[in-house]
């Protein structure tokens, strides 16, 4: 991967527990040579909404190689008995998340030799927020924590917000209460912003570090000379080691007042935040997202989503074309 920050996701210490969030049905293949495990990458399902239409697609996890491997085919082998699994299952297409500057991946998607080429349909940043503490108090909205009586407005929230949004889930009071199952997710880590009668904004907090850490394998370029400047107040961890960091999931609020996100946010790294180094948060580029989130000081990585179809499948130029100018809706805190 030639980037100048370079990240690994580390699925301890249950490496199954990601595969089961990303989707339904979740498996793992794994690669071996004489007994030890050199390659893993996981596969699961979702039912999901094209226009307006359910649809089902498969989600292949991040394909990790162990790096002794890194020149030899595991990878290839490993996407290529992907494709000949998903090609014998009822889904439309499969899609895969790759971070922006990771060449050895956007090469294996290029399509060759059984396994088919990859179209990129969107792109996301993933950033790391320094948790500055700055927030003035405001008299005329409150933060407060969501509630069991809150899920009606805020599926209906969910629901406006990304109305116009591809591959999205049916947000309705039953899905956003089964997101309150996962490991660690909790409705009262859900945060709103109200003046009493309407929600402004909303987000939850996520600390995902009982299955999933951000591992920082190297700085290098302008991030080396950036983790030598900010050593002295411990906010970047040395190479090697993960970062301390709580996901922001789901912000979503009243196109009318994008304001009240940025408040919120505020907020919540004001008085939420005090054991983490970083507030973490993925965004679809080109959105309301990207405007709010920019104010923010941190460190921005990029994540290409791509898909592919079976080989002569006769919707995939239009599908594709579609999806490339629509808004596209990833859970980018499960990446």
């Amino acid at each position: 991967m030639a980037a100048k920050l370079v990240v690994n996701i580390a699925r301890s210490p249950d490496y199954f527990t990601l595969a089961g969030l990303q989707g339904n049905d979740p498996t793992v293949f794994i690669a071996e040579k004489e007994g030890k495990l050199i390659g893993a990458v996981g596969i699961s399902f979702r039912d999901v909404y094209f226009k307006g239409e359910k649809i089902r697609i498969g989600y292949i996890g991040g394909i990790k190689i162990d790096h002794s491997c890194g020149n030899s085919f595991v990878a290839f082998r490993l996407m290529k008995h992907v494709a000949e699994y998903l090609s014998n299952t009822p889904i439309k297409f499969g899609v895969i998340l790759v971070m922006g500057e990771n060449r050895a991946m956007n090469a294996l998607l290029s399509g060759r030799a059984g396994i088919p080429s990859f179209d990129r349909i969107a792109g996301y940043r993933i950033k790391y927020l320094f948790p500055f503490r700055f927030q003035r108090s405001s008299h005329d909205y409150t933060c407060r924590q969501a509630t069991r009586s809150d899920i009606p407005r805020l599926s209906e929230l969910f629901r406006r917000f990304y109305e116009n949004y591809e591959l999205a889930p049916q947000w309705n009071d039953e899905y956003l209460l089964s997101l309150y199952k996962e490991p660690d997710y909790k409705l009262e880590n859900t945060w709103l912003v109200t003046d009493g009668k309407k929600i402004f904004a909303v987000v939850a907090l996520w600390d995902q570090s009982r299955f999933k850490n951000t591992v920082v394998n190297r700085y290098a370029g302008k991030y080396s000379l950036l983790y030598n400047v900010l050593r002295p107040f411990g906010l970047l961890p040395p190479a090697g080691r993960s970062l301390s960091e709580i996901c922001m999931r789901h912000l979503v609020f009243d196109e009318k007042y994008p304001d009240m996100a940025r408040y919120l946010i505020k907020w919540i790294i004001r008085h939420q935040t005090r054991e983490y180094r970083f507030v973490r948060f993925g965004f679809l580029s080109g959105t309301p997202h990207e405007q709010i989130i920019s104010k923010f000081c941190g460190i921005s990585i990029p994540v290409n989503l791509y898909c592919a179809f079976r080989h002569n499948d006769p919707d995939r130029e239009l599908m594709v074309n579609h999806l490339q100018q629509s808004l596209i809706w990833e859970d980018l805190s499960l990446h």
